[in-house]
């Protein structure tokens, strides 16, 4: 769940290749990197604490519990696209352990993180518990596809083309911390069913298709940008604060519309 079915090799030849793919697909680089794994342990707070994050300067961590006595985690750090890991070897069989190790060095380890930084050590209780080999690393890509385009057929056909149409994250991937990614794959399914079930003909598949995607492009699009503002604001508030005025006034706008947002994040439109 964590990281996929591909070995190290292919994750950095994926790295390299994903940046010619997102551009050509008009997708936008969110800025960070993840790394994430699904470890076999149990958590020292489980009985106390289900999700948690923790936040620091250009990176964060996130964990929930994964059932099992498992412990799924998010290491994401802002940094530019297309990074890769050195390569395992005999000399250094843990690189990804290694990095992850100084990125959130806890308040135990004499002089913290690069930055000055001393995390909580949670962070490192759950990658200590991972392995190397399990832990996937891939960069973040969203996109905007109503707004990020003047394209007339586009506009009246989204995600759809012909007998062809795309759903879920193919469509609109957006950042995880909102945990909306399979939540609107799944409003997608059903909306899709429903313009499919009024199908009497082939001849009228391609405009249920348009219709579909015309429905359900301007919730996503409106999601995507929530998740992108979320993920941002969890490392930048403290930067935000210091200005006069402007953070305050953000602040306030935000706790004022919070439940508006909320009402509409975990209402589902189908």
């Amino acid at each position: 769940a964590a990281g996929g079915a591909i070995d190290d090799k292919e994750a950095r030849k994926l790295a390299r290749d994903t940046i010619k793919i997102a551009a050509q697909a008009d997708r936008r680089y969110s800025g960070f990197t993840c790394y994430a794994a699904l470890a076999p342990h149990r958590a020292s707070n489980i009985e106390t604490v289900s999700y948690q994050i923790l936040l620091g300067e250009k990176k964060y961590f996130v964990s929930t519990d994964g059932g099992g006595e498992r412990q799924q985690w998010f290491a994401l750090i802002r940094e530019p696209a297309g990074g890769v890991d050195e390569e395992a070897t005999e000399e250094n069989p843990t690189p990804k352990l290694d990095r992850l190790r100084r990125e959130f060095a806890s308040i135990l380890t004499e002089g913290g993180d690069a930055d000055g930084n001393q995390w909580d050590p949670f962070a490192l209780e759950l990658i200590d518990a991972s392995d190397e080999s399990d832990i996937k690393r891939r960069d973040l890509y969203d996109g905007a596809p109503l707004l990020a385009t003047f394209d007339p057929q586009r506009l009246l056909s989204p995600w759809a083309k012909g007998s062809v149409a795309l759903c879920g994250d193919a469509a609109h991937p957006m950042m995880p911390n909102l945990g909306q990614g399979g939540c609107q794959a799944t409003e997608d399914a059903y909306r899709l069913g429903e313009e499919l079930a009024g199908v009497t003909h082939t001849g009228q598949i391609e405009g249920a298709l348009a219709k579909y995607s015309r429905v359900r492009v301007i919730r996503t699009s409106i999601i995507q940008g929530f998740a992108q503002l979320g993920s941002d604001l969890l490392v930048d508030f403290d930067l935000m604060m210091t200005i006069p005025f402007l953070g305050p006034f953000f602040l306030t706008m935000t706790q004022l519309s919070m439940p508006w947002i909320l009402r509409f994040l975990y209402t589902p439109e189908f």
